[in-house]
């Protein structure tokens, strides 16, 4: 084992020291008293288009994959997945006319609320309306980052391809056939900085005020929208100066979120509807009492390089897209080139006992999820097809290499930002609030997942910013085919990612049709109550959600009152299979089975 990994760190170093030079030359600074009409020193075109039609084929063809990736797909079904059946309970309740109830929520969400009542209207409430709500949202993240990239001066066909590799993240597509709050927050936020960064390339007020509303409605679907508020304010600072008066209209843009959070909290205080875990993770980190002294600097760092090999993975196909040459152009400091070298050093040596998935919830072995039956999530039984060590050794490596690149390229940025390297005018107020952005949300990211309260879905907000940041970067580098010939490398790769992002998603929708409609028929055929089956997470927090429910060993901890029966994916020791209803897979091309199992020997599960 030692052997593989000295061979496999030989090859990181060499890929490192051909990648070692990262990212664009961007825009000098633009001052206060800039005029709106302030153009770069290359010719402009329009952000968005040359002529409509153009534009509107590359949005019509977004929208297009968008649909024909549902359709193959399949979002239907009643039934929840994930955590989302705590939403959709609270959505329930308002239309059935009980008004706002929040069971084991933590985030604000109530935006996303109103957002998915508001596809429920027509036919009533409906888990399938629910998920069409967020694949709405899903497109318009992607839209939104389109539009985002041609600001940043990115021709279509680089934007495009930004745009596509969003959608076809394994955890982008997976979460928007749920209604989990990860899409719908990413999306807003991404519209927000769309519409942030183009008011302030023109200095126009009402575009900086729509991007400010909508960083609101971001804010209140989950807590971190806050940081786009927070950047703004460095952005302000960062063009206007760190005067008195300018840091007092800098603290304006943080008021005002500070002030939608805040009445947020009181207003369901007032109504005695705060959950019992609202802002629970968000009070961990701002209490930092129980993990702040010299002894956690190592876990923050291994934090931070699971954030970076995530997004170095996430982020490959761009980093191919642009192409070496544009990616070694960037930077020739000695002082970054070290800085990179010793975080290269430090994860290798730490990735070189460890294999991605390196945290959980959506991504596991071969799949996407979470698998949340007994069997495989937590008595670990291998019911479920798993790819090998070599395939995962490959995964780690590649995203250890984006990783590199991707630290280097965020140095280059922030020396761009402080203005220690240069810039051609008119983007560097796009890159230091998009840059702020990302910084802001990693350093309470990078915390959580240190310490064990983090998922890898964490980490997505991330992916469109990193995709801005580098396009920015390398905008004025070389402009034209310096990335030609990687580019049928980069290609296949956002092809291979799509692949199996749309396979991931069809199975997770697959088993689950599969599970319930084994729950299903065991409550209507068999007589079975709720409180005897462990159906696994979702259907136990659906129906028997409890409180004050107290986890004991021998039963799993989704609130089982009684497991006589057992919904699995494989036999588990102690029940005998009564049913089986078999599901079509695409990853890998098979058929797999949903067992109902009842038990039959006393006994504790382990």
């Amino acid at each position: 084992m030692s052997g593989v990994c000295r061979r496999q760190n030989v090859g990181l170093n060499v890929w490192v020291l051909a990648a070692k030079r990262i990212l664009a030359t961007l825009c000098p600074y633009l001052t206060r008293n800039c005029p709106p009409t302030e153009t770069s020193d290359r010719p402009q075109e329009s952000r968005w288009t040359n002529t409509q039609i153009p534009g509107l084929f590359m949005v019509l063809l977004i929208v297009g994959i968008w649909v024909i990736v549902a359709f193959l797909i399949n979002p239907r079904g009643e039934f929840p997945l994930n955590d989302d059946w705590t939403y959709a309970r609270t959505v329930k309740t308002l239309l059935e006319g009980g008004g706002l109830k929040f069971p084991e929520i933590s985030t604000n969400i109530i935006a996303q609320i109103f957002w998915g009542a508001l596809f429920c209207l027509p036919f009533g409430f409906s888990f399938t309306a629910l998920r069409i709500s967020t694949l709405t949202l899903g497109v318009i993240g992607v839209l939104a980052l389109y539009a985002l990239l041609r600001e940043a001066d990115a021709d279509r066909k680089t934007a495009l391809f930004g745009a596509l590799l969003l959608a076809f993240n394994p955890l982008y597509l997976v979460l928007s056939y749920t209604f989990m709050s990860d899409v719908p927050f990413i999306a807003v936020s991404v519209l927000s900085l769309y519409f942030i960064v183009r008011g302030m390339r023109r200095n126009s007020p009402l575009e900086l005020a729509a991007g400010l509303f909508l960083a609101c409605l971001a804010l209140l679907i989950r807590q971190t929208g806050l940081a786009i508020f927070m950047a703004f304010s460095v952005t302000y600072l960062a063009k206007s100066g760190l005067r008195l008066r300018n840091m007092l209209l800098a603290g304006i843009p943080v008021a005002l979120g500070g002030l939608v959070q805040v009445l947020w909290d009181h207003w369901m205080e007032y109504k005695h509807i705060l959950p019992a875990h609202h802002s629970m993770q968000a009070a961990w980190v701002l209490s930092p009492g129980s993990y702040v002294s010299w002894q956690v600097a190592e876990p923050f760092a291994h934090g931070l390089i699971i954030v970076s090999v995530y997004l170095g993975l996430f982020l490959f196909p761009i980093l191919l897209f642009v192409g070496r040459r544009r990616l070694a152009e960037l930077c020739r400091s000695r002082l970054l080139t070290l800085a990179t070298l010793l975080f290269t050093v430090f994860a290798a040596y730490w990735l070189s006992f460890r294999r991605m998935p390196l945290i959980t919830n959506v991504l596991y072995n071969l799949g996407l999820g979470p698998a949340t039956l007994r069997d495989t999530f937590l008595l670990g039984i291998p019911s479920l097809p798993a790819a090998g060590e070599t395939f995962w050794v490959v995964v780690t490596y590649l995203g250890f290499v984006g990783a590199v690149v991707l630290i280097q390229a965020t140095l280059v940025a922030i020396a761009k930002g402080l203005k220690r390297l240069p810039l051609p005018t008119g983007n560097r107020e796009s890159l230091v609030m998009l840059l702020a952005s990302g910084l802001i949300y990693l350093v309470p990211m990078a915390i959580l997942i240190a310490f064990g309260r983090g998922f890898d879905r964490y980490v997505l907000f991330l992916v469109p910013l990193g995709i801005a940041i580098i396009i920015l970067l390398v905008s004025d580098v070389d402009p034209g085919n310096a990335g030609s010939r990687l580019m049928p490398l980069a290609v296949a790769s956002l092809v291979l990612y799509g692949a199996f992002s749309i396979a991931g998603t069809h199975d997770y929708l697959s088993w689950n049709r599969a599970r319930w409609q084994a729950l299903n028929n065991l409550a209507t055929e068999q007589r079975v109550s709720a409180d005897e089956i462990d159906g696994g997470y979702e259907f136990n927090g659906w129906y028997l959600y409890d409180s004050k429910y107290r986890a004991t060993p021998e039963k799993s901890y989704w609130w089982v009152a009684g497991d006589d029966f057992m919904v699995t994916f494989g036999p588990v020791p102690g029940f005998t299979e009564l049913r089986r209803y078999p599901f079509r897979r695409w990853l890998p091309p098979a058929e797999g089975n949903i067992l109902v199992m009842r038990r039959t020997t006393l006994g504790t599960l382990h």
